[in-house]
């Protein structure tokens, strides 16, 4: 930990070097603000802080300041100065995983007004110009973590707000504004605490869909932008966009995301309904590898097995989260519909041609009973004479009872 502390304040000196001359005035500056937002983001947390207002300042400007030189050398390194950075931190990939996981824990978070204020004044004193803002700067360090692109990041970041990092996260895969009223319609019921699983998504995996007809198809055009974005067409299709799974931050995001849902009392499901959607869709490694040959699941597991992995992986998450409003209540009617309507129709034909291999097999063998019988009994004049007679008498003995029983009962 105190090695750690060690980075923390060489990253917020070399923070203050990136302006050079204005470096003391700029942190003044920066102190200054700090402890002028100090009681704001004292407010920003449930549990009581026992700090003074200076103790809670130094710890909130080293931790800012730490965070944004983080984020400015995974820029530089986005950007190809490699050279320009040479540091064993930010060029070590196990220790970039170990950050990002612990970024996104939602007890991590540091008030983003804080990041903000910071990265402004910092901004304003630089000789070189920096990225336009704190969101973009923050997604572009979990872009290798998210799977994201720099058009999607570049595309969204400048309209992203939030109180925290892991909110600035959760934005960027909501619906923009007007696309979250268009799909009010698909939040079409409350689901009741008691419904199990099953029911909160999709009826079957995607193993048995594919096989009622139902195709899925990776959704490319908006790759990244908008992970919600799942429809499905009239002729059977299921577009989704692609997803990237690694074996050691995906978890930790998404579990996280759906925590920051529950207690931000703001209402919005939507992770926690993707990821109940996966759950639904994928119960099997067969399942898996339906999605991931199409491109819609990708992962990063490093033992081999991925497929149980990943059904392991959203059947844990959705362990114990309780999903009162599902997003994608639509999308599973629509589905669940036609997969019915498609087996109930595949059903009828099943049974129509078991009806008609019966009828085609009575029909043969009848005519092969009837040609036994006519080349045995018709073929001669003597059997012919004697099926007759047969016949006869057997018609005759049996009014001959109809009579005496009718006789006997009428008296």
């Amino acid at each position: 930990m105190q090695a750690f502390e060690k980075h923390k304040q060489q990253y917020m000196l070399h923070l203050f070097m990136r302006i050079f001359q204005a470096a003391a005035s700029t942190l003044r500056d920066c102190a200054t603000a700090i402890l002028e937002f100090e009681k704001a983001a004292r407010s920003c947390y449930s549990e009581e802080i026992c700090l003074d207002e200076y103790e809670l300042a130094e710890i909130l400007l080293v931790d800012g300041c730490f965070l944004l030189e983080l984020f400015l050398r995974n820029s530089d390194i986005e950007n190809h100065e490699e050279g320009n950075v040479e540091d064993p931190l930010i060029n070590n990939a196990r220790t970039i995983a170990t950050l990002q996981h612990d970024l996104a824990l939602l007890e991590n978070q540091i008030p983003f007004f804080v990041l903000e204020t910071l990265f402004q004044i910092i901004k304003d004193h630089a000789p070189k110009p920096l990225p336009p803002n704190v969101a973009t700067l923050g997604l572009l360090f979990f872009k290798s973590a998210l799977g994201l692109s720099n058009e999607a990041i570049q595309s969204k970041s400048s309209e992203l707000s939030g109180t925290h990092l892991l909110d600035i996260l959760h934005n960027f895969y909501l619906p923009k504004y007007e696309t979250v009223n268009h799909s009010e319609s698909r939040i079409s019921h409350k689901i009741p605490q008691s419904r199990d699983l099953q029911r909160s998504g999709l009826r079957d995996s995607a193993t048995k869909l594919l096989k009622a007809g139902i195709r899925f198809e990776a959704n490319k055009a908006d790759a990244n932008e908008n992970l919600l974005d799942i429809n499905f067409s009239a002729t059977g299709v299921v577009t989704m966009p692609p997803l990237h799974i690694q074996e050691a931050i995906t978890e930790t995001i998404f579990r996280n995301l759906i925590a920051f849902e529950q207690c931000s009392g703001t209402g919005t499901r939507h992770i926690a309904s993707y990821v109940f959607l996966l759950r639904s869709l994928l119960h099997s490694s067969d399942d898996v590898g339906i999605l991931h040959k199409e491109g819609i699941i990708k992962y990063d597991f490093c033992d081999g097995g991925f497929g149980k992995d990943v059904t392991s992986l959203f059947e844990s998450i959705c362990n114990g989260v309780v999903l009162n409003d599902f997003y994608f209540s639509k999308l599973c009617e629509d589905v669940n519909g036609h997969y019915y309507d498609r087996m109930s129709r595949w059903q009828w034909r099943r049974l129509y041609l078991i009806l008609d291999d019966s009828w085609r097999t009575t029909k043969y063998k009848w005519h092969e009973y009837a040609s036994v019988f006519r080349h045995d009994y018709l073929s001669k004049p003597w059997t012919f004479i004697s099926v007759n007679t047969g016949l006869i008498i057997l018609i005759l003995t049996a009014m001959q009872t109809y009579y005496t029983g009718f006789s006997y009962y009428h008296h």
